[in-house]
């Protein structure tokens, strides 16, 4: 049973990056973007620190991100990790976890299964809609390894990489990371903010349908379905010139 005496703990450790690490994110994802800033501070995983959580029942459900300027090329810098929020949705309870440095800024929101109905507070929901516009439309074929590349990141949860344990959370194989799928989604863009929120899995191997708009929306569906959908806030101008420099208007 999740150990709600979580709640307000503060870590601190001191995360190292270099080039490399932002290519081997590149790599995992088809293409550089800010969000690299988000496996960099929360290393290991969203999932890390849900003591007492049957980690089964654990998904990945949103995640921010906001830049306090352009992250180097490589550098160290000390991560503040806190729990901050544990709201109770009935089905299941929503942890919110914190993880803020000098740099940038992050915040995932795990939803585990069986542990709502605890009477505390609900909690807000964001709403995510894009416009009805003309809007660009890509593709990305999602390879059979995705995960296992994506686990170079550093989350090492093995809903991702352990069929067994994929299937004790009852998927019937291991699945894609839904900050994998994100950074597919985001690929190139340059932005200063980010919300996301995962509505449903991808498998290894699917193709990604990927729509973005010059205003910062996006959502992308795999199977006809939609598994991810947010926004973000480009910087300034620039983001906007290099979306339509790539044929994106």
């Amino acid at each position: 049973m999740l150990q709600h005496d979580i709640l307000g703990v503060v870590e601190r450790q001191v995360r190292t990056w270099s080039a490399g690490d932002a290519e081997v994110y590149a790599a995992a994802v088809g293409g550089y973007s800010p969000a690299f800033a988000i496996p960099l501070l929360q290393h290991g995983g969203p999932q890390l620190g849900l003591t007492g959580a049957d980690m089964t029942q654990v998904l990945h459900a949103e995640q921010s991100l906001w830049l306090h300027g352009k992250l180097p090329e490589h550098g160290s810098t000390v991560v503040t990790k806190t729990v901050t929020n544990i709201y109770d949705k009935g089905s299941g309870a929503l942890v919110v976890s914190t993880w803020e440095s000098e740099f940038a800024r992050t915040r995932s929101s795990c939803f585990i299964k069986g542990e709502g109905g605890f009477g505390g507070e609900r909690g807000e929901t964001r709403e995510f809609t894009v416009p009805a516009k003309r809007h660009e439309i890509s593709f990305f074929r999602t390879t059979a390894d995705q995960a296992l590349r994506y686990r170079e990141t550093g989350d090492m949860n093995p809903m991702h990489h352990d069929e067994e344990f994929a299937r004790r959370a009852g998927f019937a194989q291991p699945i894609l990371h839904g900050l994998c799928t994100l950074g597919i989604t985001v690929s190139g863009l340059d932005f200063v903010e980010l919300h996301a929120r995962f509505t449903a899995p991808v498998t290894p191997g699917d193709e990604l349908r990927i729509e973005r708009w010059p205003t910062g929306e996006f959502r992308t569906f795999a199977n006809d379905r939609q598994v991810l959908i947010g926004s973000v806030r480009f910087s300034e101008v620039d983001g906007r010139r290099n979306f339509a420099r790539s044929g994106h208007e």
